[in-house]
């Protein structure tokens, strides 16, 4: 899987993504600029149609979905990142998008050369057939409650330990602290 779609086809449900851009790089043309488009709700794949037709070049990561009711599976390509649209365009490219009704929101970015290296390892890893799920961006040092588990509803500060991760309890008091292994994937940012 490319995690790349181009719907240039009208039958998008019973394909492959298609890869269209060899790599995602910054434009040579000053007036374009690498945005975000912050979508409505289940609209990612219209927007990313839309852009193919208007020759706007844009990245839709996507990442297999396996469901099942009453015995059957169903694989499907859903956005890795769902509600965002990731497009290279100038102003005007912009405004005819905004016409579509599919975007709640533009979120301008400032490190374009950031945002072009990240698209790429994230393109990198779904050219590579790797396993990806979304899940919260949690730093070291930040304050979390853990969600499911024996430990479903502490909270602590997360330490990164041995290729790991731990979640410290403290005792502000008498300042001392506990710590116990956690699966980063079982926590939220407070």
């Amino acid at each position: 899987m490319t995690g790349l779609i181009d719907l240039r086809k009208e039958n998008i449900a019973k394909r492959e993504p298609e890869h269209s851009l060899d790599f995602l790089s910054l434009s040579n043309d000053p007036n374009k600029k690498w945005c975000v488009l912050h979508t409505k709700s289940r609209r990612e794949k219209k927007l990313a149609q839309r852009c193919s037709q208007l020759g706007i070049q844009y990245y839709l990561p996507l990442r297999k979905s396996v469901t099942g009711r009453r015995g059957r599976r169903h694989v499907s390509d859903v956005p890795l990142f769902p509600g965002y649209l990731f497009c290279c365009m100038d102003r005007g490219e912009c405004w005819g998008l905004l016409q579509t009704d599919h975007i709640a929101n533009v979120l301008d970015v400032v490190d374009q050369k950031g945002l072009v290296t990240d698209l790429n390892n994230i393109k990198d890893a779904c050219e590579r057939g790797v396993l990806l799920k979304p899940c919260a961006l949690v730093d070291r040092g930040q304050r979390v409650r853990i969600l499911d588990g024996p430990f479903a509803g502490l909270e602590g500060i997360v330490r990164k330990h041995l290729g790991g991760f731990r979640l410290v309890l403290t005792m502000e008091c008498i300042q001392q602290a506990v710590a116990c292994e956690v699966d980063v994937r079982m926590v939220v940012p407070i």
